[in-house]
């Protein structure tokens, strides 16, 4: 007769393996794919805004070395002040295309053609006012056309100062809008100019 207890001859009980980290499970791949998507959209986004603050960087110095320019030309007793004001005007005008064409790639080819009246209600349309057509940015049209004087230049300088800055605190997709809704109005204007013009 065994006097032993049956319970005794039981094995222990045994533990499952720790749990491993490894491998992940499918949740925690899909988060990780998220962050790793998210942190390259973050860096792209952060890139180009480098590039256009560059760019605005590079479009500020060209208007501080044409308004230089001018001032110093124009400090001269002998000076041709109708051509130093001419030569800014170029020079303006040139950095406003550029800028106006980094902003609206998808449209270069009209942003190109666009000159006189034109141009200047593009940049207002971008810039969101009239200052422009209207305003100290008018010389950039007539300029061409008749002396230039000091007071235009400076003014024109301060504008296209502000519209530089505006353009860059634009969101992209904003700038997009715009664009769409100047090419519109842009048609618009263009053939009311050339009805008028037949008329």
């Amino acid at each position: 007769m065994e006097s032993e207890d049956p319970l005794s001859q039981l094995a222990d009980i045994h533990l499952p393996d720790p749990v491993s980290f490894w491998p992940l499970a499918p949740g925690w791949w899909l988060l990780i794919a998220l962050g790793v998507v998210l942190c390259i959209w973050l860096i792209i986004r952060a890139l180009r805004k480098l590039v256009w603050r560059k760019r605005l960087q590079a479009a500020q110095r060209e208007l501080d070395k044409a308004i230089a320019t001018y001032r110093q030309v124009t400090a001269k007793a002998e000076a041709d002040h109708n051509q130093a004001g001419l030569d800014y005007l170029y020079a303006v005008n040139s950095v406003l295309n550029r800028v106006a064409l980094y902003i609206d790639r998808s449209n270069a080819r009209q942003i190109a053609s666009l000159h006189g009246n034109a141009w200047l209600n593009y940049l207002d349309q971008a810039y969101g006012g009239n200052e422009f057509t209207e305003g100290d940015g008018k010389v950039l049209a007539e300029g061409q056309y008749r002396p230039v004087f000091a007071g235009e230049i400076e003014g024109l300088y301060t504008l296209s100062q502000r519209w530089i800055n505006t353009c860059y605190k634009n969101d992209a997709r904003q700038n997009k809008k715009q664009a769409a809704g100047n090419r519109q109005k842009q048609d618009e204007n263009n053939k009311q100019t050339t009805h008028r013009a037949r008329s």
